[in-house]
């Protein structure tokens, strides 16, 4: 099964460029232009991740992330914008830079969707030897 993407931006050359590069590599994407059109799509699609444009009209992205959150908890998010402003590191969520390539973004994606084997996993407690 595929993993399903909602992309929001509210220039629709960046939703459809984006969308492209997420479905050549197998992504389901959903897209909105606005954060409201992409709340109704949360409410009623399994999301697996929120990418969103930080800087819109009506909502800033990383409003958008905390309420589609409350709707999907098991959603990732990734911000993406082309500045770099203060809320988008007090937010302390994944971040892309645009523009991006297509290769950093599905790397970046991908990151955020496969589970890492991370070297802090859980090991059973070793046996006290003899002293």
């Amino acid at each position: 099964m595929s993993e399903t993407i909602l992309v929001v931006d509210d220039e629709d050359d960046i939703r459809l460029v984006v969308r492209r590069m997420l479905e050549a590599k197998g992504y389901v994407v959903l897209d909105a232009r606005d954060p409201h059109h992409a709340l109704r799509i949360a409410g009623r699609e399994p999301i697996d991740l929120l990418l969103t444009d930080v800087v819109m009209p009506l909502m800033r992205g990383t409003e958008l992330a905390r309420r589609v959150r409350a709707l999907v908890p098991s959603a990732k998010v990734l911000l993406m914008s082309a500045y770099k402003i203060a809320e988008i590191t007090e937010s302390q969520l994944p971040f892309i830079a645009k523009p991006f390539t297509p290769e950093a973004l599905t790397q970046k994606v991908g990151q955020l969707l496969r589970p890492s084997s991370s070297p802090f996993t859980r090991r059973p407690p070793a046996r006290p030897g003899p002293p």
